[in-house]
Order: structure tokens, then sequence, then C-alpha cells
């Protein structure tokens, strides 16, 4: 994981001296603090999804360039495989599987999240646009400010992403859920 993160940060990095940004003017940007920005960079930390696509969309980038170091490069469609897809591990509760990482120009994105059985802190996040979560294993928790739902396998939810959300794991079982940010 921590490889990885580095390869990102550096990235990050190459993509945005590319393009002449400095960091103030990316963080200005994204609506991402300045620090955090830099430990993204560094590879310190870990970039969320959420920042991801932000800085994917503010470098006029795919979010996948930005993971892989390969430009998509499907048109029509594209076929991901059981067990393929570009991971990206936000953290150690949550891991994420990219879904269509390789179709160019995507208007939404499909990600496959593990969700650890063991986390019992509850981490807001948010992100602009939409987003689409159907429970495909075990049963979580979604918290929205001062709402909570439990949602099963089969049951989902589409939501604005730009209300503070988390998802939690429950009954101390892993759970698998489909989300798509569009």
């Amino acid at each position: 994981m921590q490889e990885q993160t580095k390869e990102i940060g550096s990235r990050l990095k190459q993509i945005r001296e590319q393009l002449g940004l400095s960091i103030a003017e990316v963080a200005e940007k994204t609506n991402i603090n300045k620090y955090q920005y830099e430990d993204y960079e560094s590879g310190q930390i870990d970039i969320p999804v959420g920042a991801l696509l932000k800085i994917a969309q503010q470098f006029n980038v795919e979010a996948a360039f930005i993971l892989t170091g390969e430009n998509p490069y499907e048109h029509g469609w594209a076929i991901t495989r059981k067990g393929e897809g570009a991971s990206i591990e936000r953290h150690a509760r949550y891991k994420y599987k990219a879904l269509a990482h390789n179709f160019a120009h995507k208007k939404a994105t499909p990600f496959l999240v593990t969700i650890d059985a063991k986390d019992q802190e509850v981490q807001f996040n948010s992100h602009s646009g939409q987003e689409f979560m159907y429970v495909i294993e075990g049963s979580v928790k979604i918290y929205f400010k001062d709402s909570v739902f439990e949602l099963n396998e089969g049951d989902n939810v589409y939501f604005d992403a730009e209300i503070p959300h988390a998802v939690k794991a429950e009954d101390n079982k892993r759970a698998r859920i489909i989300s798509i940010l569009v």
C-alpha cells in the first residue's frame, strides 16, 4: 500500500508540474487543504477517492491515469474480469477496486468496495457529484449527518455526495458494495 501511495503522489507532482501549477493553485481550485495536498504528493498519506476525482478533473486527466500511470484506452466498452481492476487502498478499512478503469472518458466511476469488519470508527467524507451504493455482501450502516440507515444485501442508496457521509460494516462481518460516483 505504501509503495502505491508514493507512486500516486509522484504522478500527482509530475502532472502538476507539467501543467505549470503551484501546490497553492491546485489546493485552491480543488478546495483541498494545501498541506494535505502536499502530503498526497509526497506519498505521506493515501488520497481519498473524492479528492482523487477532484484533482483528476482539475488536471483534465482520467483518475485511472493518476492511479496506474496508464491512460484508459477502451472506447465503446470495457470489460473488467473477476479479480482485475485498479486497486486503491484508502486505508486499512476500505479496499477499492476500480471497475472500468480502462474505459476512456467515463461519465461515472464504479468501484467494488470491501469494508473491513473490524472497523469501529466512523469517518465522514464528502465530494462533488452524486453516489450510488449497492450492497452485494453483508450489511452496512450508512451515515448522513444526523441520520443512520442500515442496508443489507440487495439494498441500495443514491445520494448527493456533497452531504457528509460514512459507511461501516455491521455484525462484525466484512461487507462489499458497488459504489458508483457520478
